[in-house]
């Protein structure tokens, strides 16, 4: 009868830890009831209790698992819905971007502005590089913003380089990076190149970049790759390079000052930006644009032009292009006393301009005199009586004239 009843309690209680191992906690309070003190065999008891102990311990681990699977299921959720969110974010920071940059802040009206914007707006999407000539002042670096934030690179970096302010000497540290120690305290630094990573490295006056970072740079471009001053490590990648010149480039490459292959490879797609002469038809709806700017920062009432003040900004060569004129408009702004922009407030080489055109004038005309009376007078052999009768003037009238135009 003992042996039945322990044959039975052994059962019981294999049959209690066979359901605990698959993880059913349901006969659980049974270990307990084994453990009544006088109602079974003490071995029973204390085997009973210490599984009973050790199922306890079981039970809290899978009841954690499962807190932290759940905890680990928010956490996936929040994680997507963080994404979804950064995705909107990174949208409307494209779209913002691409208000504060966008290709109508590119002031003209004319056919060659018009072409030039919209061969711009075709290429923004593209990885092409670009190289973008033109003269001083014409706005290279704002087709250049133009293109990057309005491209699919638009939320990653822009990153300007002036390749004609950066000494020879630190060129190469400046765009590709330095080492910790390469020198007596010299730290760490990343390079122009790194930090336009997954953006747009603007590269204005390149025709100045010293031929031996040219090779660098070229290297770069054909690996992708580039290594810091100072190290083996090769860090990949990602750019689109704009490059900018007022030089030409064709006559560099042939007086060696710039190599063909690097040419060729930045020279996906080439923005000729025509200089401010060439577009007179623009230069009113600049002038008026630039004036509204500095009246509303200098906190001025809105200004206008007089009607010779603007002829003159019309016909005046503009040397300086663009920039030339905003800093004309800006001058003229701050120190015009009413809310008229007059001829006296322009600069001296704008108010010199009719008195140089008159000199001008008056030359071709002293040019052209002397052109008619040598040829009448070739013509009369050199008799300056046939010769006067010839222009219809007197003998005495033709000497003087001789006499001023030097020609005695």
């Amino acid at each position: 009868m003992e042996n039945h009843k322990l044959n039975t309690l052994l059962n019981r209680l294999i049959a209690i830890t066979e359901e605990l191992s698959q993880g059913r906690f349901g006969q659980y309070d049974d270990l307990f009831e084994l453990t009544k003190s006088g109602q079974y065999p003490p071995q029973i008891a204390r085997f009973a209790e210490s599984f009973g102990m050790m199922a306890d311990k079981i039970e809290a681990r899978e009841f954690r698992l499962e807190q932290m699977i759940e905890e680990l299921r928010r956490t996936e959720s929040d994680l997507r819905s963080a994404r979804e969110q950064l995705v909107r974010e990174n949208s409307t920071l494209k779209k913002n971007l691409r208000r504060t940059f966008p290709f109508s802040s590119i002031l003209g009206t004319s056919p060659q502005i018009r072409d030039l914007i919209a061969k711009a707006e075709r290429i923004a999407d593209s990885r092409l590089s670009v190289i973008i000539t033109g003269e001083t002042g014409t706005g290279k670096e704002l087709f250049a913003k133009a293109i990057h934030f309005n491209s699919p690179r638009s939320a990653k970096p822009f990153v300007a380089v002036n390749c004609s302010a950066i000494p020879e000497t630190i060129f190469e540290s400046e765009m590709f990076g330095i080492e910790k120690g390469v020198a007596t305290g010299v730290e760490a630094r990343i390079g122009k190149i790194q930090q336009a990573q997954g953006g747009t490295l603007f590269l204005d006056e390149v025709g100045e970049m010293p031929l031996q970072l040219q090779a660098k740079l070229l290297r770069v471009l054909e690996e992708r790759t580039l290594e810091r001053v100072g190290s083996r490590t090769a860090i990949p990648v990602d750019l689109r390079i704009i490059a900018a010149t007022n030089r030409d480039l064709g006559r560099e490459i042939s007086a060696g000052r710039f190599r063909e292959d690097l040419y060729y490879r930045l020279n996906g797609v080439t923005l000729r930006i025509p200089p401010l002469r060439e577009r007179k038809g623009d230069i009113e709806l600049i002038a008026r644009q630039f004036l509204d700017k500095w009246a509303r920062s200098c906190g001025r009432p809105p200004l206008r032009f007089a009607r010779e003040a603007l002829e003159r900004l019309r016909s005046y060569p503009w040397p300086g292009n663009v920039r030339e004129l905003d800093n004309e408009i800006e001058r003229a702004v701050a120190l015009a006393y009413s809310d008229t922009i007059t001829l006296a407030d322009l600069s001296d080489p704008l108010q010199q301009q009719n008195a140089l055109a008159a000199a001008g004038a008056r030359s071709l005309l002293k040019d052209s005199e002397k052109q008619l009376i040598e040829q009448a007078l070739h013509d009369s052999k050199g008799n300056k009586t046939l010769t006067a009768q010839r222009l219809g003037m007197s003998r005495e009238g033709l000497r003087k004239k001789l006499k001023r135009l030097g020609m005695e």
